[in-house]
């Protein structure tokens, strides 16, 4: 059987050359199924290249929202971690004020201090477990953070509460509180603080477990608050040392004067020469000794320590910064006023 042909005849304008141009029907639809394929081909990678366009702008923006949801988040952080540093120094604040009253910390059902705890993640979104690690993690250490800043807020709320109460009965407490400092600052000067620093003598890094007054030998030292002598004695380092424990006077319905046990206790080194002795019951602004070079000194000072009694309440070894009992930073006539506004 003959195969069938399909002629196209081209005839060119201005009576050019007729042009015969004879194709097999078989390779006329090949041509056309081949053209059709490309053409579908052409149309589905353009429609998926303006897809994929379509899906990069969504993953640009979708990164940049997740950049900056990191960054509210760090900047969470960085609030929490302010929040945290200013919990700490009320923290610490309410030490002292119960130190002042002779109160325990405020403490939890489980005898902890108020501070610290794990998050209820039950509080966190319910397609939390469906987030990336790392902000499954960021979102689980805010959720803790927070908890535990609000426990501390509660534990601090009830803490000053006592704390009112108990100052409106007991005001008296401020004469056994080291509140002033123990020489005065018109003719000495501090010259070491509390805390690491280099020993003079060794070199290496060291704990100074008080504060140093400088000044010249002599110069009267006073007890800082009201007590009884608990030592008064001459030690290898601190040379000649009185060490104050400061107990408050109770006094029963019959007249009888007692001392409860106190809370703090200061020590005073380096003296030249010892005014107390053992037992002896003084009183803020008494001379107790003088400023000396004893023990192991470099020159003329006063090492001056606040110690707690109970060491286990806290502290380098129970030692404190002296400064952080301080009413006043001065020992001049009218701000002494407040300070001894209480005592006989």
């Amino acid at each position: 059987m003959p195969r069938k042909n399909i002629t196209f005849i081209v005839i060119p304008p201005n009576d050019g050359q007729v042009q015969e141009y004879k194709f097999a029907s078989r390779m006329l639809w090949i041509g056309g199924f081949v053209a059709m394929a490309l053409f579908s081909a052409l149309g589905y990678y353009s429609l998926h290249f303006h897809t994929r366009i379509d899906q990069t702008s969504q993953i640009i923006a979708l990164s940049d929202e997740n950049d900056q949801l990191l960054r509210s988040l760090s900047s969470a952080q960085r609030d929490l971690n302010e929040l945290e540093e200013q919990m700490g120094q009320l923290a610490m604040q309410d030490q002292r004020l119960r130190d002042y009253h002779f109160m325990e910390p405020v403490r939890d059902e489980h005898g902890d201090l108020g501070v610290g705890g794990f998050a209820d993640l039950g509080d966190l979104p319910e397609d939390y477990t469906s987030l990336p690690g790392r902000k499954r993690a960021l979102l689980a250490n805010l959720a803790t953070r927070i908890n535990a800043l609000k426990r501390q807020t509660q534990y601090q709320r009830s803490s000053f509460t006592a704390l009112v109460d108990t100052f409106r009965n007991n005001e008296a407490t401020l004469r056994y509180m080291p509140a002033i400092w123990p020489v005065d600052l018109n003719v000495t000067w501090e010259s070491s603080k509390f805390g690491k620093r280099t020993d003079p003598f060794t070199g290496l890094v060291a704990m100074h477990s008080g504060v140093d007054i400088a000044g010249r030998i002599g110069v009267e030292v006073w007890a800082t608050a009201d007590g009884v002598v608990a030592f008064a004695y001459e030690a290898k380092d601190l040379g000649k040392v009185v060490v104050i424990n400061h107990n408050p006077v109770v006094i029963d319905e019959e007249g009888n004067v007692t001392h409860r046990p106190g809370i703090l206790r200061t020590e005073y080194g380096h003296l030249n020469e010892i005014l107390v002795k053992k037992g002896d019951h003084v009183k803020r602004n008494q001379i107790i000794g003088q400023m000396g070079t004893s023990g192991r000194s470099t020159g003329p000072h006063l090492h001056y320590a606040v110690r707690y009694q109970d060491r286990r309440r806290g502290g380098v070894r129970g030692y404190i910064d002296p400064e952080g009992y301080l009413l006043k930073s001065t020992n001049d006539d009218h701000a002494s006023a407040f300070v001894a506004s209480g005592d006989e």
